[in-house]
């Protein structure tokens, strides 16, 4: 079996020391949080890097922080993704590049040129990752209102390649990607591309912006698992990110994913199972016990005299 690696989105959502789940002596301090996260999980996602491109120096502090072998996946910043994104908060030179805006002057729509600079920005920032062979993968988490077409898939083929040697993972949020036909083509298109399919857990809704739970493996190098709570109250109308992904899964909830994991586990070298229920301490506690089942698992499954595994 792989590498099934298991952590939360972020390491520094406030939402955590609230909780409590930082100990007094590192709540207040960055690098003691890192510190202590890297201890528990061995993997992260990096939601910062959404929101503005990190310098080198932040990087490198990251990676120095963490031992060898941790994981960050990195979410590929929003001008990439095309989300709406405030120019103001790109490096300087890249807000000369051409875009369409919107009525609050956020980018809505990306020339090219300013696309590949961002992509080219981000894969210089996160070198100091690459360097340890602690990047895991971009992950490119496409907006809900981007539904499937021949033009949206070439785009987002074209993001993948220019990411290279960088690998991608692709996380839709509307489900025209994976509707009939179309799911065989959304597959193929990212095997294709060399890119991962990010699976997802949400709420049970019939709406397009809720992605049915299909367990898909893409690449041999990595498989992806992202959980986002069951909410289906806030899923809408949550006003934060804390509000939408306001859930605490049950261990019945988890057993539900354990087989879907374990066989992507035969199927791909390494296995990210990120729980992004970022409210509370529910992420933390959800990454925990979904370990804790993997490990149960692994105990049944050892023969009489063999050593047990510990994955995750």
């Amino acid at each position: 079996m792989s590498d099934v690696r298991v952590g939360t989105a972020s390491w520094t959502d406030p939402e955590f020391i609230k909780a409590g789940w930082y100990p007094d002596a590192v709540k207040n301090d960055a690098e003691g949080r890192l510190r202590f996260y890297a201890e528990h999980f061995p993997m992260v996602e990096v939601n910062a890097t959404f929101y503005a491109l990190p310098t080198l120096s932040t990087v490198e502090a990251w990676v120095e922080r963490t031992p060898p072998g941790f994981r960050f996946h990195v979410k590929a910043h929003q001008v990439i993704s095309g989300h709406p994104s405030d120019p103001r908060r790109l490096p300087e030179p890249l807000r000369t590049l051409p875009f369409t805006a919107d009525a609050k002057g956020r980018i809505r729509r990306p020339g090219r040129a300013l696309r590949d600079a961002v992509i080219d920005a981000q894969l210089e920032a996160v070198g100091p990752m690459t360097a340890q062979g602690k990047l895991g993968a971009i992950l490119l988490q496409l907006p809900p209102f981007v539904a499937a077409g021949a033009e949206q898939a070439e785009e987002v083929e074209r993001i993948v390649r220019r990411f290279a040697p960088a690998r991608v993972a692709v996380e839709f949020r509307h489900r025209s990607w994976v509707t009939g036909d179309a799911r065989e083509r959304t597959m193929d298109m990212l095997a294709g591309a060399g890119a991962t399919y990010v699976c997802v857990d949400a709420p049970r809704l019939d709406t397009a912006s809720a992605m049915p739970p299909i367990a898909e493996v893409t690449t041999p190098g990595l498989a992806y698992l992202r959980l986002h709570g069951r909410n289906a109250d806030t899923w809408h109308t949550g006003r934060s990110v804390a509000e939408r992904f306001d859930y605490r899964y049950r261990e019945d909830e988890l057993e539900e994913w354990i087989d879907p994991v374990l066989d992507m586990a035969e199927r791909a070298q390494e296995v990210a199972v990120v729980f992004n229920n970022n409210a509370k301490d529910y992420a933390l506690r959800g990454a925990e016990d979904f370990r804790r089942l993997l490990r149960r698992r692994a105990g049944e499954d050892a023969e009489p005299g063999s050593p047990r595994g510990d994955p995750g």
